[in-house]
């Protein structure tokens, strides 16, 4: 998380606007490239020295230090100590109290058996402003700083926040598991659109403890939104004990994270390609559209839909660690969404109590991996009023 004085934003009716860099920043922010590859090789102190400085074309301070922060963060080679920095100097200091320096390295060498070079190299190794520069990574781009240090930003401001309400439609799914792995206080309720979801979430400044921590979590959803089809976030931001309002949605100009993980274990994976190799006829659909339950919403693992009759559509569940409470609530959800064509794919060994299945569950029992035309046989055997 970038620290507060990198925090570059102005305030427009009561609105915080962040002073996100754009194409036009390029010219100044190739001079912070060159200069970071002349620092090649030296510590890394020198070239934040450096980059703190007037560079050859004009740049507006908060956002050459906010891009400068970036940069530096990217070309910062760890060291490598051949012995632990705090062991090379005890030995050093203990023998430099007796000895001239040269005198000094030679015998911290040899009691810790390694050269007097690797002395040298090791003693403030575990010191940031000691590590070597590597230069500009081959794939990082002009563009691709701008939208890195626009995202830190971003994730800056929301990491003071008390209240955040994000609305999505598409991959909402993908939007709600990373919530929920992250440890982030959240609800979800649907949204005025069909296919849409909103998230409610509090900020880190509406708690009481591990702020910091709770904050990098937040952050991390910044770059998932960007997978959606269209999201709105709204938080309320304070700055300097003042609460103010920052609006992000669709098109920011913030950096993409890696495509979520389509899967959330290899026996989904299996299931959606050995569908694709014997349902010729049927799609199935990877995280459908998430369905209403009356206040709340529901997540399909898959939808299966005929390619040339959408009436007939089923949705599947792969059902992990389960109990009956557990089933009976899913059911449920699915009942009051009135959806009855639900087949559950159960893993017969993680059954986490006694009881039975409850009643009317179409059940596909599996090992390791979903017979996927046994789901077709129940799919099959009734069909769907057109």
């Amino acid at each position: 998380m970038i620290p507060a004085r990198l925090l570059c934003c102005t305030l427009q009716h009561g609105e915080l606007v962040p002073g996100f860099l754009a194409e036009h920043d390029h010219p100044w922010l190739r001079c912070l490239f060159d200069e970071a590859e002349r620092m090649q090789g030296r510590r890394f102190r020198e070239l934040a020295q450096r980059l703190a400085e007037p560079l050859a074309r004009a740049a507006p301070p908060q956002q050459q230090a906010l891009a400068a922060h970036v940069l530096q963060s990217l070309v910062r080679a760890t060291e490598r100590a051949a012995v632990p920095p705090s062991k090379v100097r005890a030995a050093l200091f203990g023998a430099a109290a007796l000895l001239e320096r040269d005198a000094a390295f030679a015998v911290a060498a040899k009691d810790l058996g390694i050269s007097a070079d690797d002395v040298q190299a090791s003693l403030f190794a575990d010191l940031p402003g000691e590590r070597r520069v590597v230069g500009v990574p081959p794939d990082l781009s002009l563009s691709s700083l701008v939208l890195r240090a626009n995202l830190a930003l971003a994730q800056a401001l929301l990491g003071r926040a008390a209240r955040v309400r994000v609305e999505v439609r598409g991959n909402a799914r993908a939007v709600v598991r990373h919530a929920k792995l992250r440890g982030l206080l959240c609800t979800v309720t649907p949204s005025a659109h069909d296919d849409g979801a909103v998230l409610e979430l509090s900020g880190p400044l509406s708690l009481f403890r591990r702020t910091t921590l709770y904050g990098r979590a937040l952050a991390t959803l910044l770059p998932v939104l960007a997978w959606c089809e269209r999201y709105h976030l709204s938080a309320d931001v304070v700055l300097r004990g003042r609460e103010h309002r920052l609006e992000l949605a669709t098109g920011a100009p913030l950096w993409l994270a890696p495509e979520p993980t389509r899967f959330d274990s290899r026996v989904e994976e299996r299931f959606f390609r050995d569908v694709g190799k014997v349902a010729l006829d049927w799609e199935l659909v990877r995280e459908p559209q998430p369905v209403r339950a009356g206040k709340h919403l529901v997540f399909p693992d898959f939808a299966l839909r005929h390619r040339r009759d959408g009436g007939r559509a089923w949705l599947v569940e792969l059902v992990g660690f389960w109990t009956r409470a557990y089933l009976e609530h899913k059911l449920a959800s699915y009942r009051q969404a009135r959806l009855e064509r639900l087949i559950l794919c159960i893993d017969e060994e993680l059954r986490c109590d006694e009881g039975e299945l409850p009643r009317g569950a179409r059940v596909l029992w599996y090992r390791r991996r979903v017979d996927a035309r046994r789901v077709l046989e129940i799919v099959e055997a009734e069909i769907a009023p057109r």
